[in-house]
């Protein structure tokens, strides 16, 4: 396994080493502020907590690398690579650091219109998350075409950039709910309500599912990768990626099932539970059959 993942980092192009670092230090940076967090406390919710220079910092990094390292199971267009790279990794970097920036000011990163500058930070996180989502497409899209991988694996990161794409109009839910929000009640800054712009309703929280569908391409992968370092066939491979994918599907369809309904994340009815219910355990059987 850990020569598995020097290969990954020996082969690499240009232009994955640059994402990678660009990665990293987005992953280390909100790992600074988790311990920041940790020592210092405060609260953990609210338009103005280190929750969203963590989260960011955490989320955006492992985003950078995974999609940095489809693009070993591509054709190699030097090209081609150094633009949705350079501008994936810059984009990213971009939307980070102006959130941490929104987070040491004491001042929300989304949805702020009171001063100038926070409108123009709020318009330039914009643009980087239209960067990002365009390079997603175009790399999910590419993957569809020409991916280079044991059947299992192609799977595994197909079904992740997917889902990844999927996480790009949640989000712009997201933005478009809160903003509605902000219309609704006349004002200029989340930090004038007690209401949550992420959420429909009181309780649809449409972050939820945003941030499971963000992290399949890791969680697939990480399962597709790991069945390699068994001795079954490359069909019963893919059979238990297929059957994770489906379960993972799963457990976004009922999150955004919750969301778009105005439930609380866990509040199941029995329909729904049902769901949740088979799609969680087929997903930890697949797990626990290949670490088995």
């Amino acid at each position: 396994m850990v020569d598995s993942v020097r290969s990954y980092l020996r082969d690499a192009t240009s232009y994955q080493r640059l994402a990678y670092a660009i990665g990293a230090l987005l992953f280390l940076s909100g790992l600074v502020h988790l311990g920041i967090f940790l020592v210092g406390g405060g609260p953990w919710q609210g338009p103005v907590s280190l929750r969203k220079a963590i989260t960011f910092g955490l989320s955006f990094g492992i985003t950078t690398i995974s999609v940095a390292w489809v693009l070993t199971f591509l054709p190699r267009r030097r090209i081609v690579g150094w633009v949705l790279m350079g501008v994936f990794a810059f984009a990213n970097a971009t939307e980070v650091g102006l959130v941490t920036l929104q987070v040491w000011r004491r001042q929300p990163s989304h949805f702020n219109f009171a001063l100038p500058f926070d409108a123009s930070v709020f318009t330039a996180m914009g643009i980087s998350v239209a960067l990002i989502a365009l390079v997603i497409v175009a790399v999910a899209i590419w993957s569809l075409r020409s991916l280079d991988a044991p059947r299992s694996l192609g799977v595994a990161i197909r079904s992740g950039l997917l889902l990844l794409v999927a996480s790009q109009v949640l989000g712009y839910a997201i933005i478009d709910n809160g903003l509605g929000i902000l219309e609704e009640e006349g004002i200029e800054s989340p930090a004038e309500t007690t209401r949550d712009l992420s959420h429909l309703g009181e309780q649809g929280a449409l972050k939820v599912p945003h941030a499971v569908t963000i992290h399949g391409l890791q969680v697939l992968p990480a399962l597709a990768w790991l069945t390699q370092f068994t001795r079954w066939s490359e069909r019963r491979r893919t059979r238990i990626v297929t059957t994770a994918a489906v379960a993972y599907a799963g457990v976004c369809f009922v999150s955004g099932w919750q969301a778009f309904h105005g439930f609380a994340t866990i509040a199941f009815d029995t329909g729904i539970s049902a769901v949740a219910a088979v799609s969680v355990l087929l997903l930890v059987v697949a797990f626990a059959a290949v670490l088995l």
